[in-house]
């Protein structure tokens, strides 16, 4: 059967009426149609790709923050399909919480997620887990904390050099990709003539102004990745490991990008270039994440001290 690409893509993929009319041009189809489809026993949820997302968040037809429709507040869903949507309602709710940056909310929903026992949990013990006072304590714990900037920047590097290397290959995502590995390869050969750690102090007083687009962007995620037809608690927090590698190799690819372009101030056209582009990078079918896991880290299960280490809130 003949495949039914859209005429207006590019060779990497991405839209010529944007690239070069800007944002404005889309038809509302292409705005607003979802890009996938996830059935599960009890119904069907469609699903926006990171792009179309974003442009309906900036456009202002929603509010800051998406509204996602609680599951078991319209399905009858079993005792432990409940736990489930329940444990995803409870991550976006951090996620949205303008208290707390991207990354600390990353970071909690982590702890959490990973402490959670995989039998015998009811709603009652998931509430405890999920309560203000829980998250408050951890919050503060995680806030006093002191992280490594050096470790954070140095395994982001090798991190978007491993996500890339295929793609590189391919001759993919060319334009974008060369200049940040270069860059990259400098790094980590110990090249790069100025303080990284110091540039990062002023990098992040850039990005932290486009926390709410972050904080959109990870609820679209969450409630995209987070859980999946036939998934469990252990599938759950595999791919929220998934989506951290992904927010920290988005951030760090920004990172270069700003260093090359002189440190300008980052646009909204910045940040969505990147999330396109790095997350159809990372865009992996469930046994292609398995198996990029197990390949490229000790264990399968990752400790929370590598994920707070590459999404370090420093």
């Amino acid at each position: 059967m003949r495949k039914k690409n859209c005429p207006f893509l590019c060779k990497n993929k991405l839209c010529r009426l944007v690239l070069h009319h800007g944002d404005d041009i889309l038809s509302e189809t292409c705005t607003l149609f979802p890009r996938e489809y996830h059935h599960f026993a009890t119904h069907t949820e469609a699903i926006s790709d990171a792009w179309t997302a974003l442009r309906f968040w900036i456009s202002g037809r929603c509010s800051h923050n998406f509204c996602f429709q609680k599951i078991s507040e319209v399905v009858t869903l079993s005792p432990e399909e409940q736990i489930l949507f329940q444990v995803r309602d409870h991550i976006l709710q951090i996620v949205q919480c303008p208290d707390y940056s991207p990354e600390l909310s990353l970071l909690e929903s982590f702890y959490i997620l990973s402490e959670l026992p995989t039998t015998a949990l009811s709603g009652i013990l998931l509430a405890d887990y999920f309560s203000t006072e829980t998250q408050t304590q951890l919050s503060a714990a995680i806030t006093n904390m002191e992280f490594s900037t050096e470790d954070m920047l140095y395994e982001c590097n090798e991190l978007l050099q491993d996500l890339a290397v295929n793609y590189q290959k391919e001759g993919l995502y060319e334009e974008f990709l060369t200049p940040l590995l270069d860059l990259a390869g400098s790094i980590s050969t110990n090249s790069y003539p100025a303080d990284l750690s110091q540039k990062w102090k002023l990098f992040r007083a850039h990005w932290d102004k486009h926390a709410p687009l972050l904080r959109a962007f990870l609820s679209n995620e969450i409630f995209a990745d987070l859980l999946l037809p036939d998934n469990d608690l252990n599938g759950m927090l595999i791919h929220l490991q998934w989506i951290g590698m992904e927010y920290a190799a988005i951030r760090y690819s920004i990172f270069l990008s700003w260093l090359l372009s002189g440190e300008h101030t980052l646009t909204y056209n910045d940040i969505r270039d990147a999330i396109v582009i790095l997350t159809r990078m990372t865009g992996y079918d469930d046994d292609d994440i398995y198996e990029y896991l197990e390949n490229s880290f000790e264990s399968l299960y990752w400790e929370w001290g590598y994920f707070a280490m590459i999404l370090a809130d420093v």
